[in-house]
């Protein structure tokens, strides 16, 4: 018999109180089954669906019937996780099922808006880990049949559940606009100098200063010559 896993709360800031999450398998191409409760969550923690147990064998079943069908690519069926909504837009979070009969973990993040009054989650993602770098499903030497159960992995993990609140992107850093004309054409900055222009006092003084050093001397030459 398979039970139901137990939960973990790790909330991040804000939580939300008192709503649901469903699951379901889904294939595409396939008759579309519909979503159970899988539990409801508050402040505190999460508190597994009582028919948990029965949904895990009811799953089971609903696999071995996709897996009979030759249409039915393995790879592309899907163990959904889906927050409570009145109608058809619920959120919606996905990973192979192929992946789950191996995993280790498995996270649920509730996304919550960017409000101190609103904290009902409007997002969620589903995580499981390890799973493979390119997303492939590992390989099975005697095909579909020999894929180990997912949902009794599943009944087995401790889940992490956290509630995230949203967060603002940083603002753009604009840049300022170039002042204009009266025409309305941009201000063109003076040309830049050359060496010349910026140094000329000091070339000046430099020039004048060796000119009256050279005069000097030879001033004082002329008067050693003369006696």
């Amino acid at each position: 018999m398979l039970f139901a896993a137990s939960i973990f709360i790790l909330p991040l800031c804000a939580t939300a109180s008192n709503f649901n999450i469903y699951h379901r398998i889904f294939s595409p191409g396939a008759p579309e089954f519909p979503f159970v409760q899988r539990g409801v969550t508050d402040d505190s923690h999460f508190q597994p669906s009582s028919s948990l147990s029965q949904q895990w064998l009811d799953f089971e079943n609903v696999l071995e019937g996709l897996l009979s069908t030759p249409e039915v690519d393995l790879g592309r069926v899907l163990y959904q996780v889906a927050l409570e909504s009145e109608g058809a837009d619920r959120d919606i979070s996905s990973v192979k099922l192929c992946h789950i009969p191996l995993i280790t973990s498995e996270s649920i993040i509730l996304h919550t808006p960017h409000s101190a009054q609103i904290n009902t989650p409007y997002a969620i993602d589903y995580f499981v880990a390890p799973i493979p770098d390119d997303g492939t499903c590992p390989r099975l030497s005697s095909g579909p049949a020999a894929l180990p159960s997912p949902f009794h992995a599943l009944s087995k993990l401790n889940t992490t559940i956290i509630h995230r609140p949203a967060t603002l992107p940083p603002l753009p850093q604009l840049r300022t606009p170039p002042q204009l004309t009266a025409e309305g054409a941009p201000v063109q900055p003076p040309p830049e100098k050359s060496f010349v222009q910026k140094y000329w006092m000091y070339i000046v003084a430099v020039l004048f200063a060796l000119m009256m050093t050279s005069g000097g001397a030879e001033e004082e030459g002329q008067s050693r010559a003369g006696r």
